[in-house]
């Protein structure tokens, strides 16, 4: 290898690296900014409102763009590369499959696109349906998202009004999806694309963080002292340490059952999906 194409070896990684850190430095950075001077910010507007939200999605566009721009142009599969071993691997898939099936919360209720229901006709009289039993059904056909289960808000019956991923932590889908990526950290061999990959877990503990701060003090939203007693902002903090109503054990049983089960193993079959391709 020639001095000059050595020289140009090495200058790879540091760029590389740049595009890593930089873009979630800048995303992060006018997220919080913008939003923590936001009434400082609309008085400099002359008190319009739409002039604040055009500053704020064309910065916020800026920043995803070079996020994008980053990672698949500059970042996947840079130099150094790394030995990726079989435990990296399998956390990689745990972290995974947690990030997942969190993620797959916000979606309808996946069902079986083939049921079985009562085939009663609408003249049969009840006396009829009563005697004929479990025989009398008929296969349906229906959609294979719940979209009528979606409409009904879901029942809460917390002491504390806590449901599903929000035992979890005031911001679950942010850190689901660090989940994803810290998952994918420790997987991938390129070491700026791992560093990339850091950086919704950093948006998930800053952003988060901030949004409280704003939350605590009336500011896009609320947060009570009890809500925060009982909540956390890390992941399963508040529920290992037995804050919420039902005790460490018992709402830990109690996010099982208001968990979207079939979502959630649609996220673990995913996640293994990935994982099979590692090291190929």
């Amino acid at each position: 290898m020639s001095s000059s194409s050595a020289l140009a070896a090495e200058a790879a990684p540091p760029s590389a690296l740049r595009w890593a850190v930089l873009p979630w430095s800048f995303f992060i950075g006018e997220n919080v900014l913008l939003s923590h001077n936001r009434a400082s910010i609309i008085a400099l507007c002359g008190g319009d409102e739409q002039s604040y939200h055009a500053l704020y999605n064309a910065l916020s566009t800026a920043a995803c763009a070079s996020l994008g721009f980053g990672y698949f142009f500059r970042v996947a599969g840079a130099p150094p590369l790394r030995h990726v071993s079989v435990a990296a691997v399998g956390g990689s898939f745990v972290l995974q499959a947690v990030g997942l099936a969190g993620l797959f919360q916000a979606l309808p209720r996946v069902q079986l696109p083939l049921a079985s229901e009562p085939a009663h006709g609408e003249r049969a009289e009840p006396a009829a349906a009563s005697k004929a039993g479990a025989a009398a059904r008929q296969w349906v056909i229906r959609c294979p998202m719940d979209f009528k289960g979606e409409s009904a808000s879901p029942a809460v019956t917390s002491p504390d009004g806590l449901h599903g991923l929000h035992r979890v932590s005031r911001h679950p889908m942010l850190w689901s999806l660090a989940a994803v990526g810290l998952g994918g950290a420790l997987a991938v061999p390129s070491a700026p694309q791992a560093v990339w990959l850091l950086g919704p877990a950093a948006m998930a503990l800053l952003g988060g963080a901030h949004i409280d701060y704003r939350h605590r003090r009336g500011e896009g939203g609320t947060l009570s002292a009890e809500t925060e007693r009982v909540t956390s902002l890390l992941p399963f903090a508040a529920m290992a340490a037995g804050a919420q109503a039902e005790g460490a054990l018992g709402s830990l049983q109690a996010l099982a059952r208001e968990l979207k089960v079939e979502n959630a193993v649609l996220g673990v079959l995913l996640a293994a999906r990935w994982a099979m391709t590692r090291g190929r």
